[in-house]
């Protein structure tokens, strides 16, 4: 009798498949911020404004005996001032133990989410580094972490990416210090896990949400785009620019055809752009109009045409339509206007959609208006085209083409152009030939173009990002674009690529079933 050895084919199998759940658990995840999200700041012990700050989010100090408020004001704050007693040093309205009690609790469930698998070890000092999404320690944990220099992190084109930096001591960053974000990074998706105290050095510009132990203290004149949420000590503010970050959203992926238009129907390709004014309130809340654009960027005419926008509710249509056909024609642009009060810093969102033939395409775009503070915030525009919207049965070729520009007054600095699933873009730009001042800013009368060119064997939807900064705020525009592959096997109509590949897969499946019980079949013969 003849005895076949299983053994070392199950230790491969559960090898593959712890290495496997090994891979899911590195990957670094956002955390959680809970009733803690709308707080640009949270203490322990006390929040200290020893000059004038401006905080865009709420404030409070979740609550112990005897905390306290010094020096700030209502004026500073463009959110609610919670407070812990029952009269509250700045009114009834933000008298909220409950909330703040809440928001504790989620702080400390924050910071214990924090503390995920190690990826990366770092150094002491991350000035002049440039990290790429993961969970990072320092290498002499748990002693401190500084930045001298500039931090820059590069989220690879992708907006989701998390970054997480842990030490059990300290973080001190030196005088005029910068945290970069770059190819879709973003300051709500960074966050810092300190064991005990943060110090920001004079001019500091900042980015993501700092959990401390203890203490966080700027020394003047900094910018954070992110929270400043310290557990169990105080906040001290000095001249401090604080806004809370708010993750932007990629526009939805547009739903494959429905079958009407069939494998070579051409597909449609919308844009929009999106400028409020005023783009600052340095004064406090007022009136604030959004303008939008929604431009067919071809190749077909589009119907069922709309914008809309998270935060203003009442988008209307003001003109463009100039044919009076109820269609988004080629090269046509529909302008859109919405008006609302807006009281404290916010960043919206802007999206269009547009309807040809059993395909849709969808376009987003962002804006932040900020309040209380003469401080201009960045806006930057991306337009994504491909060389063809179909493709035969193999696929081909086919070159994304780009252009980005500035629809906003502040230059915009370190930008970036990066596509998911198209390499060979230039991810931070220097030197581009639309620079006409050759200053390495994106101006508003400049408009930089790029190409990427990739070979497509299936359907895909791929996704541009073009990031810039300005005065230490990041503006970031996303633009999807679709090229059909025909499926072969199959009719060009009457069937969608969702349907196809679903039919596909179900044939894949029974093949890889009969295959495998071939394979016990063989096995069985073998053991016995």
């Amino acid at each position: 009798m003849k005895k076949f050895n299983k053994t070392p084919l199950l230790v491969v199998l559960a090898a593959a498949f712890i290495f496997g759940l090994a891979g899911l658990v590195m990957a670094a995840t956002a955390v959680n911020l809970g009733t803690a999200d709308n707080f640009a700041i949270l203490a322990g012990s006390g929040i200290t404004a020893t000059t004038p700050s401006v905080i865009s989010g709420d404030v409070g100090l979740s609550p112990s005996a005897g905390t306290l408020y010094t020096g700030l004001t209502t004026g500073q704050v463009t959110g609610t001032i919670y407070a812990v007693d029952a009269t509250g040093p700045f009114g009834a309205p933000g008298n909220n133990p409950a909330l703040l009690i809440s928001a504790k609790t989620s702080l400390d469930t924050a910071f214990s989410s924090a503390g995920q698998v190690t990826t990366g070890i770092i150094s002491a000092d991350l000035g002049g580094q440039t990290l790429t999404p993961g969970v990072y320690e320092d290498n002499d944990a748990p002693d401190s972490l500084g930045i001298t220099g500039t931090l820059t992190l590069d989220a690879e084109g992708d907006p989701n990416a998390v970054f997480i930096f842990k030490t059990g001591s300290t973080l001190t960053t030196s005088v005029g210090s910068a945290v970069v974000l770059i190819n879709g990074a973003q300051a709500c998706n960074v966050f810092w896990q300190i064991g005990s105290s943060v110090t920001l050095g004079t001019n500091s510009i900042f980015k993501g949400n700092i959990f401390a132990f203890a203490s966080i203290t700027d020394n003047g004149g900094s910018v954070i785009e992110g929270r400043f949420l310290a557990r169990n000590g105080a906040v001290t503010l000095n001249n401090t620019t604080l806004t809370k970050a708010t993750c932007v959203v990629p526009p939805p992926t547009p739903p494959t055809s429905s079958g009407g238009g069939g494998f070579f129907s051409p597909l449609p390709l919308i844009n929009v752009t999106k400028v409020p004014n005023p783009l600052s309130l340095p004064l406090g809340a007022g009136s604030v109009t959004y303008t939008y654009r929604a431009t067919n960027i071809g190749p077909v005419e589009m119907s069922n045409v709309w914008v809309r926008d998270d935060k203003c509710s009442s988008v209307n249509f003001i003109s463009g339509d100039t044919d009076n056909d109820s269609k988004l024609d080629l090269n046509e642009s529909w302008i859109y206007r919405c008006i609302k009060i807006v009281s404290q810093t916010e960043t919206n969102t802007a999206t269009t959609h547009g309807w040809y033939n059993g395909w849709d395409t969808f376009d987003t775009a962002n804006a932040t208006v900020v309040v209380g503070l003469p401080l201009i915030p960045p806006l930057i525009h991306l337009v994504k085209t491909p060389s063809v919207s179909t493709l035969p049965v193999g696929g081909g070729a086919v070159t994304y083409s780009y252009t980005v520009t500035n629809p906003g007054v502040a230059p915009l600095s370190d930008v970036s152009v990066v596509d998911d699933k198209c390499t060979g873009l230039p991810g931070r730009v220097s030197g581009h030939p639309g620079d006409l001042n050759k200053n390495d800013l994106l101006e508003s009368n400049e408009s930089w173009s790029f190409t990427c060119q990739t070979f497509i064997t299936q359907t895909t939807t791929n996704r541009g990002t073009a990031e810039g900064s300005a005065n230490g705020l990041t503006a970031i525009d996303f633009s999807l674009a679709t090229v059909v592959v025909s499926v072969p096997g199959f009719p060009n109509a009457g069937i969608s690529p969702e349907e196809k590949e679903f039919t596909s897969n179900t044939f894949l499946s029974i093949c890889i079933l009969f295959g495998s019980f071939l394979l016990g079949l063989i096995l069985r013969k073998q053991i016995v």
